[in-house]
């Protein structure tokens, strides 16, 4: 006993710590992923926003350029059109690779065949250092004028501008930014390339390109925020799976001791009265299967005949029911002149033996006053070898209620060919009696139906007069509910009723 209880020990503390490390090792790399891609969409977001600001400032100087090329012969309406752009350190007009004229200093007369290094004049976005100092790199746009390419205008971005608009850092997100514009890179003091976290975006309109590289404390920050989180996250995780697999064992569990219950006879019979309409004198009662676990105490029926049914110890259940109501009423010293219904399901009436065993506590029970109804509910369809086991049941005595009706899929076709003596109306449509619902008129249609099929009729669920009154009125039979007495032992039935 100690070596079996040593090892339910050990069996539970590595179920406790898979319940716990489990999600951890799921959520934790999860949690880094999501943290990884949320940098990665911080470093595109940022530097689209920069690739942006430095296309908008170079489409500006391009209409200002454009406005300083239809102003080619007057070096001072150039000066004067570009005199306050904030943007622009000078605008420098070549002809013939001879600059003539600036934006700042007036008309020149400076020869730029070297600057130029004998390359022509075409459209572009350059970086240039100013003074051939590196320190002073900053971004030229040039347009070329005329064929040859001799001909143009270079506008030259200021430096501080550059520095202060358009690749200023405002975000603490951010690291650095280093562009390249035609294999040149700015700042000069760095290479195209980085050992960290970085993006590199190019625009589609210039061809310039920008790496965006990430801060290490926002890297940090964003990677303390998903462990910090996966923890509480993970231990969520684990205690909703701990519920659930307890939840599983549970019904595990339970389905084991519902077949122990039935051998220990844990089981036991609540009867409900079934009453005429008009007098509310007994005609008959239904029984229900209830259980009575020795340490989860009450189990709802709800709960024990769905697993029963999936542990396919439904048929034994309606065995025990049959057994146990014929052993109460015989031993009563009262006399019966009732009728006893048993929920039956349909899987039992695929089998003769079980049949014959209907068969045989109806003639048992006859003896004792007692009529024999088989309850078979209206939403599990009969097929026809059931609908055949109803007709056999019939011949024998039996009768047969369609309980539940109205609530299934049953079609009507199904119902004409089953031969039965009962239709039992559900309490959902009881409960519309007095209330107007959509149901409302459909109780009506179920009693006209139950009249034209020339079946009796019992209504369950009756908890008002006022229902009674209506439904004895309109010709219902029997009825059945809380009004008249809740489901009750033989016993009691026997002090109140007989």
């Amino acid at each position: 006993m100690k070596v079996s209880a040593n090892k339910e020990l050990t069996f539970a503390t590595k179920s406790l710590l898979a319940y716990l490390l489990i999600p951890l090792l799921i959520v934790t790399p999860v949690s880094l992923y999501l943290a990884k891609k949320g940098i990665e969409n911080t470093l595109k977001t940022a530097g689209a926003n920069y690739v942006d600001r430095i296309e908008d400032v170079i489409t500006e100087i391009q209409i200002d350029t454009s406005l300083a090329m239809n102003q080619l012969s007057s070096c001072e309406a150039i000066g004067e059109k570009l005199l306050f752009a904030s943007n622009l350190r000078e605008l420098i007009v070549v002809r013939d690779n001879i600059a003539v004229c600036s934006s700042k200093r007036g008309k020149l007369n400076v020869d730029i065949t070297s600057t130029l290094n004998g390359q022509p004049i075409t459209n572009g976005v350059f970086l240039y250092d100013l003074e051939g100092d590196s320190e002073k790199r900053t971004i030229v746009v040039a347009n070329s004028i005329q064929d040859g390419g001799k001909n143009g205008v270079f506008a030259v971005i200021d430096k501080s501008y550059l520095v202060d608009r358009i690749l200023h850092i405002e975000d603490d997100k951010i690291n650095h930014i280093t562009a390249k514009f035609n294999g040149k890179i700015y700042p000069s003091t760095r290479s195209f390339d980085s050992n960290y976290v970085y993006k590199i975006l190019k625009s589609k309109q210039y061809g310039f390109s920008l790496l965006i590289e990430v801060s290490p404390a926002y890297v940090n920050r964003t990677i303390l925020f998903a462990l910090s989180t996966s923890f509480p996250l993970s231990l969520l995780i684990s205690g909703i799976l701990f519920l659930v697999m307890r939840k599983l064992k549970q019904r595990e569990d339970l389905g084991a001791e519902l077949k122990n219950g039935l051998n220990r006879k844990e089981f036991f019979l609540a009867y409900q009265p079934i009453v005429n309409s008009q007098t509310h004198k007994l005609l008959g009662m239904e029984a229900l299967i209830r259980w009575q676990h020795p340490s989860l105490g009450l189990v709802r029926p709800d709960i024990f005949i769905s697993l029963a049914e999936r542990q396919q110890l439904i048929n034994d259940i309606t065995d025990y029911v049959l057994e146990f109501a014929y052993s109460e009423i015989s031993q009563s010293k009262n006399t019966f002149s009732t009728s006893l219904g048993i929920n039956v399901p349909p899987s039992y009436l695929h089998e003769q033996k079980h049949l014959q065993t209907l068969v045989n506590y109806a003639e048992k029970l006859k003896l004792l006053g007692v009529t024999l109804t088989v309850e078979i509910t209206e939403r599990q369809i009969l097929d026809e070898l059931g609908r055949k086991a109803l007709a056999f049941l019939r011949q024998q005595g039996i009768k047969i209620s369609i309980d539940d009706f109205g609530t299934g899929h049953t079609a009507l076709s199904v119902i004409q060919q089953t031969e039965f003596d009962y239709l039992k109306i559900d309490k959902c449509f009881v409960d519309t009696i007095g209330v107007e619902t959509v149901n409302s008129a459909v109780l009506n249609t179920i009693i006209e139906l139950g009249h034209r099929l020339d079946v009796q009729m019992v209504a369950e669920g009756v908890e008002e007069l006022h229902q009674a009154q209506y439904l004895a009125q309109m010709g219902v039979h029997k009825l059945q509910g809380y009004y008249f007495s809740k489901p009750c032992s033989l016993k009691e039935i026997e002090n109140s009723w007989l």
